[in-house]
Parts: structure tokens; C-alpha cells; sequence
């Protein structure tokens, strides 16, 4: 006596079918990138514990051309990673504002946008001009 057969879906190519896959996915590979750079950050830190020459070789690499390329690349991931979550970020809160009335989403993205850059703008003047 044979199984019966049952209905599987197509699951090839199934992000090339809708942007809203391709963007999600896209989003999902910057965290990669992230996290490949706390690896180098990592390093560092246990170049830093092995000693003054091991600290000045992670430095030279951080600071050679594909150590800058790194950088560059981290960085445009992380933009991106943020971009699309500030994005994302009315979708996923409960409705705010007084019962019946919502606020704009326009108004979220610049208050994070608007929070976000006063945090940075902070924690670039406390590590110039602080501590």
C-alpha cells in the first residue's frame, strides 16, 4: 500500500517573488556583516590583553586598505540595518496618542531619527570634549 501524496509548496526562488522577501533578506544579511565585525572588534580587545605589540599589529591591519574596506562596508550595513528598522518601526508599536487618534507615522520616524542622532551627537561630544 503506497502513501498517499501530499500538497508541497514551491519553495524555490520564493524571495525573488515578492521585494518585501528580497528587502527582508537583504536586512537579515546586514546583521551578518555586524556580526563579523565584533569579531574584529574581539581581536582586538585580545590583541589588547596579549600586549603593546600585538595591540600596534591589530591596529596596522585595522588601518591597512582591507581593514578600511571592512569598515566601509560594515558601516554601509549598519545604515542600511537602520534605515529599514526606523522603516519598519510604526508597524510594530501599538497605537500611541490619546484613545481613538493615532500618531503619524512621519512624526515616528523623525522623533527616532531626531533621538538617534542627539544620542550620537552626545556620545561623540562626551568622547572628544569628556571624560
Amino acid at each position: 500500500m503506497s502513501r498517499p501524496r501530499t500538497w508541497q509548496p514551491d519553495m524555490r526562488g520564493w524571495w525573488r517573488r515578492d521585494p518585501a522577501y528580497r528587502q527582508y533578506l537583504l536586512r537579515e544579511a546586514t546583521s551578518l556583516a555586524i556580526g563579523a565585525y565584533v569579531l574584529v572588534l574581539l581581536a582586538g580587545l585580545g590583541c589588547l590583553l596579549l600586549g603593546a605589540q600585538a595591540w600596534a599589529a591589530w591596529c596596522r591591519w585595522v588601518l591597512s586598505p582591507p581593514g578600511l574596506v571592512l569598515q566601509a562596508v560594515v558601516f554601509a550595513a549598519a545604515v542600511l540595518h537602520a534605515v529599514s528598522w526606523f522603516r519598519l518601526m510604526p508597524l510594530t508599536l501599538p497605537p500611541l496618542g490619546p484613545p481613538g487618534r493615532r500618531v503619524a507615522d512621519r512624526t515616528l520616524h523623525v522623533g527616532a531619527w531626531a533621538a538617534s542622532l542627539i544620542c550620537s551627537a552626545g556620545v561623540l561630544g562626551w568622547l572628544v570634549w569628556g571624560a
